[in-house]
């Protein structure tokens, strides 16, 4: 130090005298919060090349700035700077370190030197207390290369935020007062750690968190002080854990079925929240049952604190249904009619099976708002139906509905404004509200609906994919009409800008790609879409399928995406069954629908029964060449016993097929077969024996088909007709001769509660080819599972009249009546009811002269075998003198 001493001393010595004159908290209250601990950072010796000079005062300057940043109130460095040439020191040590902390209000100086030797830098730091209540203390930071002299400094800041924070730091946390539960239950829970500061708000926000789980009756905290920093222990009082549960006054429901449904279990804590959610749970399942009034609680048994046992307590009350459900205030629309659009539904004589008189709570709001939608789609405009009033009564439970009816409004005049594409006329015939505007009929918000929807649709057509449809009403109260303007916004044309296909892992892109109706490029249609989506759903490659529309940056374009979900598509399977024909049956298919992902169809299927053998295999292919041209072939050997004669065949196939629009296709098909019959029967009939021997058939298929069903099996819309005509012989040689045409029909609608119509029909002529003519087992022959249920398969047949032999027919009808109704919506089961009716004839017969009629039920469920049907059918006519009935089973063909 120099001469000036003496005022550098009286200075030091005031300094002193205020900070002793100030309260202990206030002296250390710096120790015990990081905010307020000041610091006051000296120059640095600096040891280096002379290039690094500039550390000198840059250096503190780097440190005094990390500081503030962890928290520090740091002395100012240009002040320091005239603080130390107010002293004028030239070197600094322990003692003179002090006296500028004490000068500088701050509690703690650092001051130390830059190194560097050879490529390593370090910082010898050390720290001085202004006080001298405690010893100096050094730090000393290591690093490679002068880049690295930032990562130093921030290493120095950290090790004496440490020191100077550690009074604050929480050193160990413990837990005192489980028996039960380990700690680990209360440390992995906590936000307060080890390491960390000490924060009473955190660590009160840790007691309720630990009360919120539960497991404690009590938790209080102490903290202490330790020679590394607090010591913090949660003293905590557990609650008992459950020895047994024990269910009392249950009569109505299992008690195991009340154990099984609530969380609490054996050997848990006792925990409160948990349990009220459990007796929750059991209060659900009486109202289940019809117990509104059931009353639970619970209590426990205690001989030691550490375990209890738990006492469900259960008051039943009696059950309770659904007596009585009122609509006040209803007086136009019948209270009965009302009732029909209700869920919910009073106890009955039938309840037991039907489920109604049970109240679902869940379904009053619903029936609420089904009730005035209702009134809506009857003209009341104005209807309200106000919130459900549920009274539980000692003979049931009633239910009321306050409705309040309002006018009741006719619709009175329609007008179109907007972008109009077509004449007011035109967009007339899509509507249906002119029909009731018509009759003079209520007015419908259900037909608006639907009419604004059919509107949007029809504008998609033209390729607006945003197109909006919107109505304003004028409501006439004075003269209860509607007067209904539809506004149309069509929007910009909007065009596919490309497809995209995800989610396809084997079934190739080009195969999705023919099934779609728009491609890149093409002008957006709404119903194209829809066919498009029906489209793919209908190969049965995917278990989902979803197109979805994207936005792009040209609102004039859009992105398709379509994403799928594949499913198996190989199969193999063996099974048995039975039928009127064949009697008892195995069959075996292997068969891949998706071959190589090019949707190529493979199938080999083998069939074994008493009275035949067969066996196939079929290739197809649905595009060849992604062209709209299907092609296959198929190879088959098969054995028949018949009554009177045994027919063996083997032969092949070569069939095409073409699309003609969007439903119909186009088949045609050739046939060469080479077969003997053997094994006639002595007496037979003379159109039997003629047949016998080894023969080929040539033969050529034609059919068109019209399919506009929404799915392959069993579906719930749509129609199919089929017209073919088989040639034989003639031009095509071969030792058969005839032509044989065949037009079939099915129409399917559906109904109420997803049932659905069936009907069928068939009609079959032969006629001679050459004057030849046609074998006999080419004739028409009904009977069985395909044609009428309840007669045994090729009974329903001509004789003839020497010998009383089945010789078939060269005409055919017969038709079919089906209601089908679901059974287990997720397995694909049906059930059905059925009439048929049928019969053949010969040349010499009249057409049409008598049928055979049959009634039964059965169930067709799409199996893992394939398409598999169970049907029983009683035949309502004598066949040969005596009634007939049976059980028909078949696997794997489609009716």
């Amino acid at each position: 130090m120099t001469s000036n001493f003496r005022p550098f001393a009286l200075m030091l010595i005031c300094a002193c005298l205020f900070s002793f004159l100030l309260p202990g908290e206030q002296r250390f209250a710096h120790a015990q919060s990081g905010q307020a601990i000041k610091l006051v950072v000296l120059p640095f010796e600096i040891n280096a090349a002379p290039d690094l000079e500039y550390l000198q005062e840059s250096l503190p300057e780097l440190l005094r700035d990390r500081l503030r940043d962890n928290g520090f109130e740091v002395h100012p460095g240009d002040q320091t700077i005239q603080l130390l040439r107010a002293q004028e020191l030239t070197e600094l040590d322990l003692a003179s370190a002090r006296d500028l902390a004490l000068l500088s209000a701050s509690a703690h100086s650092i001051y130390g030197s830059f190194n560097q030797i050879g490529e390593n830098i370090s910082l010898d730091v050390r720290m001085v207390e202004a006080f001298g209540l405690r010893p100096a203390k050094s730090f000393f930071v290591v690093r490679e290369g002068l880049i690295n002299l930032l990562p130093a400094v921030d290493e120095l800041v950290e090790r004496i935020t440490r020191e100077l924070r550690q009074v604050e730091t929480i050193a160990r946390i413990e837990v005192e007062g489980n028996q039960t539960l380990g700690s680990d239950v209360v440390l992995l829970r906590i936000r307060s750690q080890r390491g960390d500061i000490y924060d009473p708000q955190v660590v009160n926000e840790d007691v309720r968190r630990l009360f919120d789980l539960g497991f404690f009756d009590d938790i209080s905290i102490r903290v202490e002080d330790g020679p590394e920093g607090k010591v913090l222990t949660f003293v905590v009082a557990e609650r008992p854990r459950i020895q047994a549960i024990s269910v009392l006054g249950a009569k109505e429901i299992k008690e195991g079925d009340i154990l099984k449904a609530i969380t609490t279990r054996t050997g848990s804590i006792i925990n409160p929240r948990i349990l009220s959610d459990d007796l929750g749970k059991i209060r659900e399942l009486y109202r289940q049952k019809g117990y509104y009034l059931a009353q639970v609680d619970y209590s426990l048994e205690q001989t030691d604190p550490r375990q209890a046992r738990l006492n469900i307590t259960i008051d039943e009350g009696n059950r309770l249904f659904i007596r009585d459900i009122r609509i006040e205030g209803a007086h136009s629309l019948s209270e009965r009619e009302l009732k029909n659009e209700l869920v919910l539904g009073e106890r009955g004589l039938f309840s037991w099976l039907t489920g109604t008189g049970i109240l679902r709570e869940e379904l009053l709001e619903r029936d609420a708002a089904a009730l005035e939608a209702y009134y809506a789609n009857r003209g009341f405009l104005d209807a309200r139906v106000g919130q459900p009033e549920v009274e539980y009564l000692e003979e049931g439970i009633r239910i009321t509905f306050k409705v309040e009816e309002g006018p009741r409004y006719k619709v009175g005049t329609i007008a179109f404004r907007g972008d109009l594409l077509e004449p007011e006329e035109q967009l007339m015939n899509l509507i249906n509200l002119d029909d009731l505007q018509a009759k003079n009929a209520f007015f419908d918000r259900s037909v608006l609906r639907q009419d604004l929807q059919r509107l949007a649709d029809h504008y998609t057509e033209y390729g607006y994919a945003f197109a909006q449809s919107d109505a304003q009403l004028d409501i006439q109260r004075d003269e209860l009409l509607v007067n209904v303007v539809y506004v149309l916004d069509k929007g910009s044309l909007v065009y596919i800008r490309r497809v995209m296909i995800e989610g396809n892992t084997k079934t190739r892109d080009n195969v999705i790609r023919r099934e779609m109706r728009l491609g890149d490029g093409d002008l957006f249609s709404g119903s194209q879409l829809a066919r498009s989506n029906e489209r793919l759903v209908r190969l049965d490659f995917f278990e989902l399928v979803d197109i979805e529309t994207l936005a792009t940056p040209n609102p004039s374009e859009l992105d398709l995406k379509v994403t799928v979900k594949e499913k198996p598509t190989g199969m193999l399977s063996a099974g048995a069954g039975y039928s009127s024909l064949d009697k008892v049956f195995f069959s075996a298919t292997v068969q891949e629908r998706n071959l190589l992902g090019r949707a190529y169809n493979l199938a080999f299927r083998g069939t074994f029964s008493g009275r035949s053998t067969a066996y196939d295999i079929s290739l197809t292919n649905p595009a060849w060449r992604d062209t709209l041209l299907g092609v296959g072939s198929d190879l088959y050997y098969w054995t028949r016993d018949y009554k009177d004669y045994e027919r063996k065949a083997v032969g092949g196939r070569f069939r095409l097929s073409y699309p003609l629009g969007e439903y119909t296709k186009l088949f045609w098909n050739y046939r060469l077969e080479r077969y003997t019959i053997s094994d006639v029967r002595e007496h037979a009939a003379r159109q039997i024996r003629d047949a016998e021997g080894t023969k080929w058939a040539s033969s050529t298929y034609a059919a068109i088909s019209r399919d506009t069903t929404d799915r392959i099996f069993n579906p719930s819309r749509g129609t199919v007709n089929t017209a073919s005509i088989q040639y034989s012989g003639g031009l095509l040689q071969g030792d058969d001769d005839f032509i044989k045409t065949i037009y079939d029909s099915h129409f399917y609608y559906p109904l109420f509660w997803d049932t659905v119509f069936h009907w069928r029909g068939q009609v079959g002529v032969l006629f001679d080819n050459d004057g030849k003519e046609a074998p006999v087992f080419e004739r028409f022959y009904l009977g069985g599972i395909d044609s009428v249920r309840g007669y045994p398969g090729w009974e329903i047949s001509p004789r003839d009249p020497a010998t009383n032999d089945r010789i078939g027919g060269t005409k055919q009808f017969f038709t079919n009546f089906e209601y089908l109704f679901p059974l287990n919506k997720d397995l694909g089961l049906v059930g059905l009811l059925f009439f048929d009716a049928g019969n053949v004839w010969d040349d010499d017969e009249t057409f049409g002269s008598k049928l055979y009629k049959s009634v039964g039920t059965g169930i067709r469920w799409y199996s893992p075998l394939g398409p598999l049907r169970l049907e029983y059918g009683y035949g309502l006519d004598r066949l040969d003198g005596e009634k007939r009935s049976g059980v028909e089973f078949s696997i794997g063909q489609i009716f």
